[in-house]
């Protein structure tokens, strides 16, 4: 029989930012907030998939539980050597 154990951890971002009192708000479509989702999300995605890649032992694919990419990043880690030291 074959055993599976699973373990999650988060690393959630709180983005945000501030503006003059002539600022229009909604009435841009929040742009500040799309600039992030276009310049700065894939590359952080980006940097921690090259990272990721890079360790021995484990292999890497994107997930996806059916949420908009604007509200949850999957990544998928696993283990395809023993880890040293377990039985």
């Amino acid at each position: 029989m074959n055993y599976r154990e699973e373990t999650t951890w988060v690393l959630r971002f709180e983005v945000g930012a501030s503006f003059d009192d002539d600022y229009d708000g909604e009435l841009d479509g929040y742009a500040w907030r799309d600039q992030f989702y276009r310049d700065v999300q894939p590359r952080v995605v980006a940097a921690v998939f090259r990272e990721l890649e890079k360790l021995p032992g484990w292999k890497v694919r994107p997930g996806n539980r059916g949420m908009s990419s604007r509200d949850e990043i999957l990544i998928h880690l696993e283990l395809r050597e023993k880890v040293e030291g377990s039985t």
